[in-house]
């Protein structure tokens, strides 16, 4: 019976806006004096149906939040992520390809640039720290989810990029009303911890 109330306990906890918020990986070290020169985005991963390729909805939440961001600063956007998805030949598109498509639709006066062979967050920051030292650039703001944010200010950083971090809220503010979305999140979370330990370990 204790068991069963213990187990009750934690699922609810897992529902709750203020536990979920201390579960998530702390940010580094905030640097002031950041003057941003760019705006770049990380991508999230992209979907198949019916043959056509699309991202997925949390890199288009991202996508939407950088692109605002760019536009509100008149700075340029810098879309990183994808290479070819293995098994699907040289039609199918990167996630920074997706990213520049939905740009040229919907915020069509916006510089983009495109950082397209990255694999992982670590690769995001080596090649994209070399495209924007093409470009004189080594201040920008880095958008991301909040659980990601850690981890990829920490490979920006190692590359010498002062970044400000950005991202779309997704917790609720009732901190104490159960949430299926703070629920959700635990998943990222959990393997957040998981790579941030591995990256210390092979990168950083």
């Amino acid at each position: 019976m204790a068991l069963t109330w213990l187990a009750l306990m934690v699922l609810v906890g897992a529902t709750l806006p203020a536990i979920v918020r201390g579960l998530l990986p702390p940010m580094p070290r905030r640097i002031s004096g950041v003057t941003p020169q760019a705006v770049v985005v990380l991508g999230a991963g992209r979907r198949q149906r019916n043959g056509e390729f699309s991202l997925t909805t949390r890199g288009l939440r991202r996508l939407e939040l950088a692109a605002r961001l760019a536009h509100e600063h008149g700075l340029p956007l810098v879309v990183s992520g994808g290479l070819k998805l293995q098994g699907q030949g040289d039609e199918a598109p990167s996630e920074a390809d997706l990213m520049v498509e939905q740009v040229r639709r919907r915020w069509s006066n916006l510089t983009v640039l495109k950082e397209s062979d990255s694999r992982n967050t670590w690769e995001n920051a080596v090649n994209t720290a070399v495209l924007l030292a093409q470009h004189h650039v080594d201040e920008v703001i880095l958008v991301s989810d909040r659980s990601h944010l850690p981890r990829a200010l920490l490979c920006f950083q190692s590359q010498g990029i002062l970044a400000q971090a950005a991202w779309q809220k997704r917790l609720p503010k009732q901190a104490w009303r159960p949430s299926a979305g703070a629920l959700s999140l635990l998943p990222e979370i959990w393997y957040e911890w998981l790579a941030l330990v591995w990256y210390h370990l092979r990168y950083l």
